[in-house]
């Protein structure tokens, strides 16, 4: 992804850091500063953060590793500051699919929280026992931080950055369970409502009402963070408010495509180049007509390739006008069957960037659909 640095792979996924995520350390430090924290206290607080980014991860980990179970690949998942994104290529459609998937991350947490609940009962004996249940208490009732200074002060005993941050993140983990089962669609809480509205009726009609309620739950995030001074809560709320209206219109248009396939859109009369012959031809028809992508065949008139609109471009820039076609033209077509359905050609062309597929019946080539062909095509069906 653009703006971010890959960190590691990890289950043959790539875990990305956005550029952003370097505010959390001036937050860290701002915060230090604002508590007269010490370098070793500062410390402590900076790897507070990255614990809890940590269990972040493993939360979107728990997302993309059954959405595998299913057949759903992940590209990546982004950590930025207001949280992780677990990039899927898409969600199952099947409701029960989906709901397993989406409650994975919240259990994840809900592991994590009592794992390092237990950890620090292993960690802590007697009186450090009693004041990490008491700080840990005092977060789950939300204490004042005043009220629990002075309770750590009267107690004597010293107080290591474990022992204070320990409960602290045993309670954002419980917090985190809590604030992403809200059923603000497309959080976890509203995939999940989605899912369980699925089983009921069909897709479209759950997704549309969990897009409503998600949107009205997303502006009251937006004005509550204004009002209060949260500006992270408004920053997500503006994120769940656009993204429900954007799944919504994309789980709209899968359904209308479901029912088409490529032999409705295909065009069964196209330019065919050869691989031998030289990028001027394919420049002057960049030039002059319509197509901005072609296959391209062999002398035995087999196809062995496509040449797309920036190898073209990149070919003018060069004035590579007497280098073969060969040169440009990337081996690796798409092939579909004319029964294919258009949801499928869509995410070919559209979300993964192919520039034109092939289309055949019973292995004879018979038409192409391309980026404009299918644009096109969603105009008039919008109208």
């Amino acid at each position: 992804m653009r703006g971010s640095l890959r960190l590691f792979t990890w289950f043959g996924i790539p875990v990305h850091l956005h550029w952003s995520f370097g505010l959390i350390f001036f937050y860290a430090l701002w915060i230090g500063y604002a508590n007269n924290l010490d370098a070793l206290g500062t410390l402590w607080l900076l790897g507070f953060f990255l614990a809890l980014f940590g269990c972040v991860l493993l939360h979107e980990y728990g997302h993309a590793l059954t959405a595998r179970r299913y057949g759903v690949h992940t590209q990546d998942i982004i950590l930025t500051p207001i949280g992780g994104i677990a990039r899927l290529e898409r969600m199952p459609e099947k409701p029960v699919q989906e709901f397993l998937v989406a409650i994975a991350g919240p259990l994840v947490n809900v592991g994590l929280a009592i794992l390092l609940y237990f950890l620090g009962k292993i960690l802590f004996q007697g009186d450090r026992w009693t004041l990490f249940s008491w700080i840990l208490e005092q977060n789950l009732t939300l204490g004042s931080e005043s009220e629990t200074g002075e309770v750590i002060e009267e107690s004597g005993i010293p107080t290591t950055g474990l022992l204070f941050y320990l409960p602290i993140l045993v309670v954002t983990n419980i917090g985190l369970v809590v604030f992403n089962l809200i059923p603000a669609f497309p959080m976890d809480g509203g995939r999940i409502f989605r899912a369980l509205l699925a089983m009921r009726m069909g897709r479209v009609r759950a997704t549309q009402i969990a897009s409503w309620l998600g949107q009205g739950i997303a502006v009251l995030f937006i004005v509550l963070g204004l009002w209060q001074g949260a500006f992270t809560l408004a920053l997500i709320g503006f994120f769940v408010f656009t993204t429900a209206r954007t799944e919504n219109a994309m789980v709209r248009l899968d359904a209308l495509l479901r029912d088409f396939k490529a032999r409705d859109l295909m065009r069964p009369q196209f330019t065919r180049l050869s691989a031998n012959d030289w990028m001027q031809t394919p420049i002057a028809l960049l030039k002059q007509g319509l197509e901005r992508h072609f296959l391209v065949f062999g002398l035995d008139d087999r196809l062995v390739g496509i040449l797309e609109e920036p190898a073209i471009v990149a070919a003018l820039k060069k004035r590579d006008l007497s280098a073969e076609i060969s040169r440009y033209a990337k081996p690796d077509v798409k092939i579909v069957q004319q029964d294919e359905s258009l949801e499928y050609i869509y995410h070919l062309l559209l979300q993964r960037g192919l520039g034109l597929v092939a289309v055949v019946d019973q292995g004879d080539l018979v038409g192409v659909v391309d980026q404009a062909g299918m644009q096109n095509f969603l105009r008039l069906q919008a109208r």
